[in-house]
């Protein structure tokens, strides 16, 4: 990049092969040429940012900071470009998104898809973090914005948008339980049921259930993976209970049916669409941000319409 010297280039991909011969490699220049430079900004600093061994170079405590630092400005550089685009009135950009697993299906890769459409200059990055990775990653920079399931409070967080994400049984659309409107969980316990494990966040409020209900379920299979919960209760193994986000995809083709569990115990899993509050967001993410809180409504609207599609009658 045109605003990194010379040195800083050498430096950081020195760092980065360990070697001057495989550094020369990489960027056509001669080991000589690329040892000269660091050579002399160890004059000037007056210490070694290597260790030189006949294996390879190793970096020395300065040459650690040296490139922590140098990372920091490489990527405050790549903001400030983005930037610069903006203010040229351009709608290009890189968005990085950290989200958690349960996002990752086909409802939400239509929504990027729309982004896309709309905005074919905008690309991005869809990295999968756990909840704890997703707020690091927010407060250290390395994402714009992140959708997180039942986030923590934090001031280092800020909610933008988030839905509420009823819990319930699902069951295969051709099991006998498929035209109910709603359920008690106490009414589950003569089916065969699939059991969700830690760490799947559904094993708490199954636990809170089995506590209150005092009910013996006719366990038949447990996973602690929702893929494989999904493809168990597709296959009729068994029911089992989930949030309307796991199964969406499946419900729009008509594979698998969403009864809402009606226990006043349960309260819904929140997903939430959160970013850094310090952070100021580049035009491209702004806009990618819009487009998301747009698709936080449209999943809070599609949960509402499901519950009241017509069902012969509710289990209270």
């Amino acid at each position: 990049m045109f605003a990194f010297s010379r040195f800083l280039i050498y430096f950081t991909e020195v760092a980065r092969q360990g070697s001057l011969r495989k550094a020369s490699e990489v960027l056509h220049v001669s080991a000589s040429s690329i040892d000269r430079q660091i050579l002399r900004v160890e004059e000037q600093l007056e210490m070694p940012l290597f260790e030189r061994h006949p294996s390879g170079l190793r970096m020395t405590a300065a040459g650690e900071i040296l490139l922590n630092a140098a990372k920091g400005w490489q990527k405050e550089f790549g903001r400030v470009c983005t930037q610069l685009d903006d203010l040229r009135g351009l709608r290009h950009g890189h968005v990085h998104i950290a989200t958690i697993d349960a996002i990752n299906r086909g409802f939400f890769s239509s929504i990027l898809q729309h982004i896309r459409q709309e905005y074919p200059g905008i690309s991005f990055t869809l990295t999968t973090m756990s909840n704890i990775h997703i707020a690091n990653a927010l407060t250290a920079g390395d994402a714009d914005f992140g959708i997180m399931l039942n986030p923590q409070s934090s001031r280092e967080l800020l909610v933008k948008s988030f839905a509420d994400l009823r819990l319930g049984i699902v069951v295969n659309s051709q099991h006998p339980l498929a035209e109910l409107e709603s359920i008690r969980f106490s009414h589950c316990d003569s089916w065969p049921f699939i059991v969700p494990s830690a760490p799947l966040m559904l094993a708490e409020p199954l636990e809170a259930l089995l506590n209150t209900s005092g009910i013996t379920l006719n366990e038949v299979g447990r996973t602690n993976n929702i893929h494989m919960l999904r493809s168990l209760v597709r296959d009729d193994v068994g029911i089992s209970i989930m949030c309307w986000l796991d199964i969406v995809d499946e419900h729009r083709r008509g594979e698998l049916k969403f009864i809402p569990l009606i226990d006043p115990i349960l309260k819904p899993f929140t997903l939430s669409l959160c970013v850094a509050p310090q952070r100021q967001l580049s035009i491209a993410a702004s806009m990618m941000l819009r487009e998301l809180e747009t698709f936080f409504a449209m999943m809070q609207n599609e949960q509402a319409i499901a519950a009241q599609e017509k069902g012969s009658r509710a289990i209270t």
